[in-house]
């Protein structure tokens, strides 16, 4: 598949990387780091700080983002109080700080984040026990 994807879009400016088990295609000088600084910079430059930050990745490809994620908290980017979680899936060497075992631990976290979320409620919504 690299093979044919490499002689289809020679002519374009994209970068082409194998991870485990994708092939990710961009265009050059694009990468999730690089996204996710211009997002926390562009916040900060806007008088707002991100309190907290939940970064998920599988791949060898997302190591940069990683780093990313450390970088804009050396810079003080975040709130200083953020809840900031870079996790990896699966047990291996990683810049992220924590990780998840497998997929299914990563949903299991994301249906209990959902769980104690607790919405506002709009300015139109009454408590259900409300006259």
């Amino acid at each position: 598949m690299l093979d044919h994807l490499e002689s289809v879009l020679a002519n374009e400016v994209v970068t082409m990387k194998r991870g485990q088990f994708i092939i990710e295609v961009k265009p050059q000088g694009v990468s999730k780091g690089i996204v996710a600084d211009k997002v926390f910079t562009s916040i900060a430059n806007d008088e707002r700080k991100a309190n907290f930050v939940l970064c998920i990745g599988d791949d060898r490809l997302d190591e940069e983002m990683f780093e990313i994620i450390e970088n804009v908290m050396s810079r003080g980017l975040f709130h200083p109080n953020a809840a900031v979680f870079a996790c990896t899936v699966g047990q291996k060497p990683s810049k992220a700080k924590y990780y998840l075992d497998d997929a299914a631990e990563v949903i299991n976290m994301l249906e209990a984040f959902a769980e104690i979320s607790d919405p506002c409620p709009s300015p139109d919504e009454k408590p259900e026990n409300s006259l």
